[in-house]
């Protein structure tokens, strides 16, 4: 699916090519995201400023940097939520088709009058048989380790629990890119912590392009193979975590990846 609005796409340079490290490969069905010179303005305020990316199928990807910075006006753009005001976005899956892409929220968003298998089965549609629906939520609640929470109501979930009934249902189409707008930010620090370990297993599981947008330096470079810093709309480092998964909190080499997205974060590493 490509997607290019207006004749003001200018030709921008392609993106660098990145490769998987082998521990990962994507699955069938997970897509690669191809961004060009991608520009997106709210009246005056020019927000995004000719973006290039290229995410390969199956990466894991994160976005950090200051507030309003344009990440998550990024990743709305990516999902079609907002339209870019010019350049070129792109996405291609194995079949050449529609990417199915999912995205999930801050705030769970949940259905109260729904129990948890009927708000994960609101991610299936309308047009699924309804036992094969019922296989498949059951698959993917015991994906998230709440097959036992399947008839309960969401007011008697925790704040984790419901995060994790978000995630399944986001999950239960089997997306080819799963975009995450900061899903763990109202989570205490063990509940948080527990939830990185299960969105990384699910993803080393699933195969999909993850693209994951949040103001924690430590859980991007836990979570993700890529992170990309953004500073006023562009972007200003592009850094590689070249370690396998699963990764251990604590890790020395990756505290000092932390460093260095911390000193771009803050203008503190005399350049880029």
């Amino acid at each position: 699916m490509t997607l290019i609005a207006h004749e003001r796409f200018q030709g921008a340079a392609d993106a660098p090519e990145y490769t998987i490290d082998g521990q990962h490969p994507a699955r069938t069905g997970a897509a690669a995201i191809t961004l060009k010179g991608l520009e997106k303005s709210f009246g005056a305020n020019r927000v995004l400023r000719g973006i290039n990316l290229h995410i390969p199928a199956g990466q894991f990807v994160a976005m950090i940097g200051k507030s309003g910075c344009g990440k998550s006006t990024l990743l709305r753009t990516l999902m079609g939520l907002d339209a870019p005001t010019s350049g070129e976005l792109t996405f291609d899956t194995p079949d050449g088709g529609e990417a199915n892409a999912r995205i999930v929220f801050q705030e769970p968003r949940l259905l109260p009058w729904l129990d948890v298998a009927d708000n994960v089965a609101v991610g299936l549609g309308d047009k699924v048989d309804r036992r094969l629906a019922a296989r498949e939520v059951e698959a993917v609640l015991s994906e998230v380790q709440l097959a036992e929470k399947a008839g309960e109501w969401p007011a008697r979930l925790s704040g984790g629990q419901r995060q994790r009934v978000a995630l399944a249902r986001a999950l239960v189409s089997r997306p080819g890119v799963l975009a995450l707008d900061e899903p763990l930010g109202a989570l205490d620090a063990l509940t948080r912590i527990s939830m990185q370990e299960l969105l990384a297993r699910v993803w080393r599981e699933l195969g999909f392009t993850a693209v994951l947008v949040t103001h924690d330096v430590s859980e991007a470079v836990h979570l993700a193979d890529r992170v990309i810093v953004l500073d006023e709309g562009r972007v200003s480092l592009d850094l590689a975590i070249p370690h396998p998964h699963p990764r251990r909190h604590g890790n020395a080499e990756l505290a000092e990846l932390e460093g260095r997205l911390l000193s771009a974060i803050l203008g503190t590493d005399g350049g880029h």
